[in-house]
């Protein structure tokens, strides 16, 4: 059988025919650093949604599905502007055209705030799914394009974590300043240049199954590319879970380009261990969950693969195009949305198995019969790969994680304190995962906060890990490099969400306290351990967040006798935390009753209001003693959360 020309490789002037991969490198790159911004940009909308919750669930919920399904407009519109109305396909030009879009829209969500950025990060976040899916689609249509566009995808997952880990988990839009964005530029201006090179590009097909795109970039956002899910899931350093995840997108990119790889077993067995693989991942904990993970980034690249081929194209048609990646924007914002609601609004079941259906609908999106990698027509091969040149597309994400375990060398050392040395500062603060009420997650602000306090210990509660609402940032990992404090964290609502102690000594005796479900509609958890007080002596503190309904009090009072009983009786002890109840409650007549005394009513003003912090309304932020006096005690004005922190003065005896 004679091989079309659109499959032959092409002669330039001087009759010399160009490599059977002339232009590979070039459209995998391309989709790889799309990737990395679409990731940036996707992420950034859960703080910038984050916004509306004040509103209420259901406004979240409808915001948030109009701005995905509006991804399927903007392919539209990219479409009609490059001619392509009839084939439906992108050509580079199109992808050229829509990632300038997205990358204005990120530049201009980093140099606006509040409202202005609330309604660019939505915008921002609908452009990225329509490049995202014409850039993936360009590069899969055509011979052998479905391991093409997978190795694009893998590649930018890798790369993306790397990045990540090397900016300590905070994104570059939340961290300003002249890194943020320097970095911002970078990763606008690389996939423009790609973009350029390969404008010239034009598909022979669209694969059919584009909607894979959406389940698999929901696993990249909260697994795959997320190493604070990895550290705080496996319970693993943050540096040494990251690099695992890095590696594991590299060596699948290694596995892709491996010829053969492609045979029927290979694909049936990652299609059945993706959705079991993701399943332990996030039921699991410690070592396990992580081998998990890597096995799950192995099957998805194996998947998307044999996904993204084009043996029968899809049919052509701008609608199909567009109703294809609002698909894709729908479906990734289901996977996200109803895993994030669960915690208002309880499904019934663990929500990890959200995720695991997501695994395995894209699994599914991955079984065919036939092995892929053939051209369009029966018995046709597609051009081969030079596979060697291609492994060292995994270079740029080794280097960032080679950066991300230089950073922790360089970092400044804590500021050494100078006070009365019989003083015990303690400073309490719900962190809200990091979120500010003006649309930010600025962590440097929180720590400058904290430094100036310079407490012996910090009481945090909302403390996120890799959770999707605060941006994917390790908070509890970055605020102790950056404090130079002893750090222990509790999961409460899961892994990446939960209570930590900050402590200038090591803790000891450290304990994690499940706390009573109740009414729910969210698990809550408590965190104690012994610290080192004035002249030695230890000093028991907790951190503690109760249920946060109105109506759960009878849920906190259970939750209060249950921390009663696992508090042991050994000492000066200081309880701290978001109660969710007020003065005058029952929960507080709870803890008076039982000894405790209220810091800000003993040594400071007892009028004073935490929450919300923008217009503080009531006081649910509590510091307490037993055994304990308090000298002084305030509410800090910082608004980097939506609750305002609490610092007092400890002294021994009481």
């Amino acid at each position: 059988m004679s091989v079309p020309a659109s499959a032959r490789p092409a002669t330039p002037p001087g009759g010399s025919p160009l490599p059977p991969d002339a232009g590979v490198a070039t459209r995998v790159s391309l989709l790889a650093l799309v990737t990395v911004l679409v990731v940036d940009v996707v992420r950034a909308a859960g703080p910038v949604l984050d916004r509306a919750f004040a509103a209420g669930t259901l406004p979240v919920a409808g915001t948030a599905l109009g701005t995905f399904a509006a991804s399927g407009v903007v392919a539209a519109l990219a479409l009609l502007a490059t001619g392509r109305r009839t084939p439906g396909s992108a050509t580079g030009r199109t992808v050229l055209v829509a990632v300038v879009a997205l990358g204005v829209g990120r530049l201009v969500t980093q140099a606006v705030h509040d409202e202005a950025r609330f309604v660019a990060g939505l915008v921002t976040a609908a452009l990225a799914v329509a490049a995202l899916v014409l850039t993936a689609t360009l590069v899969a249509g055509r011979p052998g394009g479905g391991r093409q566009g997978a190795l694009g995808l893998v590649l930018g997952t890798g790369l993306s974590a790397a990045l990540q880990l090397a900016l300590g988990t905070w994104d570059p839009l939340w961290r300003g300043g002249v890194a943020g964005t320097a970095v911002a530029v970078a990763l606008v201006v690389l996939p423009v240049v790609l973009a350029l090179v390969a404008r010239d590009e034009v598909p022979t097909g669209r694969p059919r199954r584009t909607w894979v795109l959406g389940p698999a970039l929901a696993l990249v956002l909260m697994v795959l590319a997320n190493p604070a899910f990895a550290a705080s899931q496996s319970g693993l350093p943050l540096r040494v879970a990251g690099t695992v995840v890095v590696l594991a997108a590299a060596l699948t990119a290694w596995v892709l380009l491996v010829p053969r790889v492609m045979v029927r077993p290979v694909r049936w067995s990652a299609a059945v261990l993706l959705p079991v693989s993701v399943a332990v991942t996030l039921l699991a904990s410690g070592v396990v969950a992580l081998v998990a993970l890597v096995v799950a980034q192995a099957a998805v690249g194996v998947v998307l693969a044999v996904a993204l081929k084009t043996r029968r194209p899809a049919p052509p048609g701008l609608p199909r195009t567009a109703l294809a990646t609002a698909g894709v924007g729908l479906s990734l914002l289901g996977v996200l949305l109803v895993y994030l609601l669960a915690y208002d609004v309880p499904l019934g079941v663990d929500n990890a198995w959200v995720v695991v259906v997501a695994a395995a609908l894209l699994a599914a999106g991955g079984l065919r019969w036939r092995t892929p990698g053939t051209g369009d027509a029966p018995g046709e091969p597609a051009p081969p790969l030079r596979a060697n040149a291609l492994r060292f597309l995994v270079l740029p994400s080794v280097a960032l994680l080679a950066l991300a375990w230089l950073v922790p060398v360089v970092a400044a050392p804590a500021p050494a304190v100078d006070r009365d040395p019989d003083a015990f500062v303690v400073l309490d603060w719900n962190l809200h995962y990091g979120v500010g009420a003006d649309t930010t997650v600025d962590l440097e602000q929180i720590a400058r906060t904290i430094e100036a306090e310079q407490p012996d210990v910090v009481a945090l509660q909302e403390v996120a890990r890799g959770w999707v609402l605060g941006g994917g940032v390790d908070m509890a990992t970055w605020l102790a490099e950056r404090l130079g404090m002893h750090v222990a964290f509790a999961p409460a609502a899961d892994h990446q969400f939960g209570n930590a102690l900050l402590s200038r000594a090591p803790l000891t005796d450290v304990e994690v306290v499940p706390l009573p479900y109740g009414a729910g509609p969210q698990q809550r958890s408590a965190l104690t351990a012994l610290a080192e007080g004035p002249g030695g002596t230890p000093v028991r503190v907790t951190s503690v967040h109760l249920q946060h309904r109105e109506t759960n009090v009878p849920t906190r009072l259970d939750q209060l006798a249950a921390l009663a009983e696992a508090l042991p009786a050994d000492g000066p002890s200081v309880l701290a935390g978001d109660l969710n109840a007020g003065p005058g409650s029952p929960e507080l007549a709870t803890l008076t009753d039982a000894g405790w005394t209220s810091a800000l009513d003993a040594a400071g003003d007892p009028g004073a209001l935490t929450h919300p912090s923008d217009d503080p309304a009531t006081r649910i932020d509590w510091v307490l003693g037993q055994g304990v006096t308090f000298d002084d005690a305030r509410v800090l004005g910082d608004r980097s959360s939506d609750h305002l922190p609490v610092v007092t003065t400890v002294r021994l005896g009481g």
